[in-house]
């Protein structure tokens, strides 16, 4: 029963928890996940501003560079508005930039990841990748820390635009059996890059940011729920997850990699 009452008062806190302003930041452990959180998201807008930079070279009309220009300047907008609630917590930004500079603005790690060779791998990026970067965003429009929360709702508005322009140009793409054979043949890549979006579930921190509200659910929860989004889309293309073997990732047992099977138009 006391156990009981102590989970209670925990949800109760945590619900009621929320922090407006960085003068209202409750402590240092606090304040260093936010700037986690937040230097994650700034790097992976530069570095996918710069990964669309690839694929403009590749866009197949003009109307598509354009849109693919729009979408790099929107990328890097969003790192401006992480970056100034960044600033006000003290990092300097100017630094924050060259060093990643220096350092390759790398997506994933490993500079060669995020090469885009031809319009495939464009889309591939936009389908998958933005997509996913919805998924975690959306989490954080629900945290507590109300200027992070604020600013990724005007982000994720922008984001739909570029996620729905990945679906189409997949669905179209899929319509012709070689290519289709092609981009299954690519996907492990770009499906194990939109999984390390969220990171690795169950650890301390994801139980850090559900006891503080910085997070309404743990990473293996919101990977299920990106990959719940674009089943339908897959099986629609006609095509498939790759098998657990297959990844060099430690999937959490909710995630589900089971496509039904479609009828592709």
């Amino acid at each position: 029963m006391l156990s009981e009452r102590a989970d209670d008062w925990q949800k109760e806190w945590t619900m009621a928890m929320v922090i407006r302003t960085k003068d209202e930041i409750p402590d240092d452990a606090y304040r260093t996940m936010v700037l986690t959180l937040m230097d994650k998201q700034a790097g992976r807008e530069v570095a996918t501003a710069e990964v669309f930079g690839q694929c403009v070279l590749h866009a197949p009309t003009v109307e598509d560079k354009i849109r693919i220009t729009r979408f790099q300047a929107e990328e890097l907008k969003h790192f401006q508005l992480i970056g100034r609630l960044m600033r006000d917590l003290g990092v300097d930004m100017d630094a924050y930039v060259q060093n990643r500079q220096k350092a390759g603005a790398r997506f994933t790690g490993d500079e060669a990841d995020m090469q885009i060779r031809d319009w495939i791998d464009a889309t591939m990026f936009n389908f998958v990748i933005d997509r996913a970067a919805t998924f975690q965003l959306g989490e954080y429009t629900k945290g507590s820390y109300l200027p992070l929360a604020d600013a990724n709702r005007i982000i994720l508005k922008e984001e739909e635009g570029h996620k729905s322009f990945g679906e189409v140009c997949l669905e179209e793409m899929c319509r012709d059996p070689a290519t289709r054979a092609e981009i299954q043949r690519r996907f492990a890549k770009w499906f194990v890059a939109s999984m390390r979006i969220f990171g690795r579930a169950g650890t301390p921190g994801n139980a850090y940011c559900l006891r503080v509200g910085l997070k309404t659910r743990d990473s293996g929860d919101v990977a299920a729920a990106y990959l719940d989004s674009i089943r339908p889309v897959m099986a629609a293309c006609g095509l498939r997850f790759p098998a657990r073997a297959e990844l060099p990732l430690d999937l959490p047992p909710q995630v589900d990699l089971d496509v039904p099977v479609g009828v592709v138009s």
